[in-house]
């Protein structure tokens, strides 16, 4: 017998003039980044989120904490690895991770199959268990102001149980 497990996680992050926009580990054109301690990759923090919530080990803040200079400036792909080997640690691995990306701009369709690929290497999953969808906010409140990027991702594990019975 198998067990399976779900996840949920959701990241956002406000725009900043000067940094590179990196999102599911591939740098997109536009006119900013995104703000915070690491690259800010809020596509790829809120996988880290849903695949750890899933194992039960908490969330990305507990591991790679915004107070730790270790982590200023890391790359979220990087995270994500870490957060793999966790998994791994604890007897899980990723089946698939669904996401989608709430933004105004830029336009991120066209960038889906590069960002697909690089976390489907990352998590050593095929790349038809990443699924990625982007949508807007309609233009209402601070994402529909185009303040922001924000993401949602569900992450499904599982790992084989020595009991079946358990």
């Amino acid at each position: 017998m198998s067990e399976h497990r779900v996840g949920l996680g959701i990241d956002v992050h406000r725009f900043s003039p000067d940094r590179p926009l990196i999102l599911g580990g591939v740098s997109v054109p536009h006119h900013a980044g995104l703000l915070g301690h690491s690259d800010a990759d809020v596509l790829t923090h809120a996988i880290c989120d849903a695949l750890l919530g899933a194992a039960g080990l908490g969330d990305i803040g507990t591991h790679f904490p915004d107070t730790d200079e270790a982590y200023r400036g890391a790359s979220s792909i990087g995270l994500l690895a870490e957060v793999a080997a966790k998994l791994a640690e604890a007897g899980f691995c990723p089946l698939n991770v669904d996401a989608t990306v709430i933004a105004e701009s830029p336009k991120l369709t066209p960038h889906f199959p590069e960002m697909k690929a690089r976390l489907a290497e990352t998590l050593r999953v095929e790349v038809d268990r990443v699924g990625l969808k982007a949508t807007t906010s309609e233009g209402m409140g601070a994402l529909g102001r185009g303040e922001g990027i924000a993401a949602l991702a569900v992450a499904l594990i599982g790992r084989a149980r020595p009991d079946p019975c358990t």
